[in-house]
């Protein structure tokens, strides 16, 4: 809250400051403005919580009386059919500062993808819209809970190794996140719905040779046992033969 009454004040001071003497008027806004209260936000959490919906802060620099704020969502490909803006209109009541623009889901939750990083563009628009904080970008992505330390035995490379697992359930499906799973700052999302697994294209490891090599493929699942074929892969130049890899879980 301490926060939220800070920009509010710095952001009343830039539209209304000014030094006479020495620059003459800064800026007098004919009306009240509205802006977001920072450019970017990362970090949002989609959960059932929140009905994996996600709130955008906008704050205003007069609060004498209520007032609306016109907000446009930029579509993507990722966010396109699946989200959108529950009123592109935002109210401030009397006295308050502060309003939220909702972003809610088109579809039911199930069919949300819980592997995507959703980026929510968006810009104040009208008359009302702050010359210099009228646009902000949202991140929101699932939140995967840690279950501990499974084992990873890989034919690939010969050799076995132990390995940090988190997990999140959506629906039907099970996503776990290997960590670094071949290699440090490689994590690797395994999803599995009934006895099946998949494991989507994604960067695993990295070659002194070639750069990122990627994997990809899919398997079974028995219990704590995820037995998977995958392809080691450079993206246009080939890749090596499947190989069997295991996975047991904590």
């Amino acid at each position: 809250m301490k926060h939220t009454y800070l920009i509010l004040i710095l952001f009343t001071m830039a539209l209304f400051s000014c030094d006479q003497e020495n620059m003459g008027t800064l800026y007098e806004p004919d009306a009240p403005y509205v802006a977001f209260s920072s450019p970017v936000v990362s970090g949002n959490v989609l959960s059932a919580e929140n009905n994996y919906s996600v709130h955008v802060q906008l704050v205003r620099s007069d609060f004498s009386a209520p007032a609306t704020a016109s907000v446009e969502l930029e579509m993507n490909e990722i966010i396109e059919d699946v989200f959108d803006l529950e009123s592109n209109t935002v109210t401030f009541e009397d006295g308050k500062g502060t309003a939220y623009v909702k972003i809610v889901p088109q579809v039911e939750p199930g069919q949300i993808d819980p592997t995507k990083n959703y980026v929510f563009n968006l810009t104040i628009t009208g008359d009302n819209a702050s010359e210099l904080y009228n646009k902000t970008s949202y991140h929101a992505s699932f939140r995967y809970s840690p279950i501990g330390t499974g084992t990873f035995t890989s034919v690939f490379f010969d050799d076995e190794w132990p390995v940090d697992i988190e997990k999140l359930e959506v629906g039907n499906l099970k996503l776990y996140k290997a960590k670094g799973l071949y290699e440090t700052g490689y994590d690797i999302t395994i999803v599995v719905e009934d006895e099946n697994v998949t494991v989507e294209e994604q960067a695993a490891w990295y070659s002194d040779d070639y750069g990122d090599v990627w994997i990809a493929g899919s398997g079974t699942a028995s219990r704590k046992v995820l037995t998977m074929s995958l392809e080691h892969f450079v993206p246009g130049l080939g890749g090596w033969p499947p190989e069997t890899e295991v996975l047991t879980l904590p």
